[in-house]
């Protein structure tokens, strides 16, 4: 299942963990994130008592003292780290990479009432070293290029064995929480730096304290592109012409919604 925040969501009950419910949950996430040491575990969940929110969607968050949620239950047996633990501790899992354009299909949109795309694998850069051992189910996290800070974090639906057969072709993760999303309005709406724009995340330099989103917007009003206007075109050109071309068309025969990115960004 995908983004399980795409509606509103509302907390149902609220309890606090016992001290070995607190454990065990500290224990399992060192064995789920190996890259998480005890100190910066502790650093996210702190001193203060934890709280578990059951959730309307069915989903359960876990909530250190005052504070955002940290992770969450998608509700289907999954823990995930929250944006608000990933822009503390974003090198706790392994990412991968997009460009800022395909981002605008990611974020849902609260006026269209939409969940925001899954991602697609022709719109994932490859590093040189590759993007590492891909299995099913395996967890990471989603950033745009340029911008150290995640935008989302789901599951990946393929393996390493599916791209060496295939390509970069159809879906390759499936999204659990990302920016603009009704978990990130419950976490008090913020973003960690001038990147997270309104409708899509852009490169950014550095990484600012989290600030409200409406600030971002602000700073945003008169620069976003009109309908049907090629606003993120020049990053788009970092792709190859027959790069893009082959991404726009498994894109587009996954979803139509892409054929709008398609036709603002390809070269002619």
């Amino acid at each position: 299942m995908s983004n399980v925040f795409k509606g509103e969501i509302k907390v149902t009950t609220q309890s606090l963990m016992g001290k070995a419910d607190v454990k065990k949950l500290r224990t399992s996430l060192m064995a789920e994130f190996p890259a998480l040491s005890k100190k910066a575990l502790d650093s996210i969940l702190g001193k203060a008592e934890v709280a578990v929110q059951k959730c309307s969607n069915g989903a359960t968050l876990y909530v250190p003292g005052d504070g955002p949620a940290a992770f969450f239950d998608d509700g289907f047996g999954g823990v995930w780290p929250t944006l608000a633990t990933l822009w503390l501790r974003p090198e706790m899992m392994p990412d991968i990479v997009t460009h800022g354009p395909v981002s605008k299909f990611l974020l849902p949109k609260a006026k269209e009432r939409s969940a925001g795309a899954d991602m697609m694998l022709p719109g994932v850069i490859v590093p040189e070293g590759g993007l590492g051992e891909l299995h099913v189910g395996q967890k990471r996290c989603l950033r745009v290029q340029g911008n150290a800070m995640p935008i989302a974090v789901g599951k990946m639906v393929v393996s390493s064995a599916d791209v060496a057969a295939f390509g970069m072709k159809g879906k390759g993760m499936e999204v659990k929480h990302v920016y603009h999303d009704s978990l990130w309005a419950h976490s008090g709406r913020k973003v960690p730096n001038a990147g997270f724009l309104e409708s899509e995340v852009v490169a950014a330099e550095g990484v600012a304290p989290p600030v409200a989103a409406a600030a971002a917007e602000e700073e945003s009003d008169g620069d976003e592109p009109e309908e049907g206007d090629a606003g993120g075109a020049d990053e788009a050109e970092a792709m190859s012409p027959d790069a893009l071309m082959r991404y726009c068309f498994f894109a587009v025969r996954t979803d139509p919604t892409w054929l709008w990115f398609c036709f603002v960004c390809t070269p002619f």
